[in-house]
């Protein structure tokens, strides 16, 4: 079968930088729970006597929602766009966009049941 597409056209790299983007606001995500979650407890904090923080830092904890549904919404942009240009069978399938929107589903679970719930006491 004869390739009719010489360059790729402009859905296809709007589908390439959602994604991509959607995929570094998942970063950045991780990020901002790395900084905001309450330090472990080791031994050398034990050793040195150190203080360890107990709870989670509310002026990251904030930015969590938002971080994640800056993820949500280029990956569903990008899932939108997708039918519009993937026709053929050998037109990429994009499960990885449906893996990132299960990481933030489960990255709203964690935020409501575990943060929510640290900083309410």
């Amino acid at each position: 079968m004869n390739e009719r597409r010489q360059h790729q056209d402009k859905l296809v790299i709007t589908i390439r930088v959602l994604a991509s983007l959607a995929w570094l606001s998942l970063i950045v995500w991780q990020v901002i729970v790395w900084l905001a979650a309450p330090e472990q407890n080791s031994i050398i904090n034990r050793y040195h006597e150190l203080e360890v923080r107990s709870f989670w830092l509310e002026d990251w904890a904030e930015w969590l929602p938002w971080a994640l549904g800056a993820c949500t919404l280029f990956t569903l942009a990008a899932l939108f766009c997708s039918p519009f240009r993937s026709r053929r069978k050998n037109d990429p399938k994009r499960v990885h966009l449906l893996i990132l929107l299960a990481l933030t589903l489960f990255g709203f679970w964690f935020y409501w049941s575990k943060i929510i719930t640290n900083l309410a006491s």
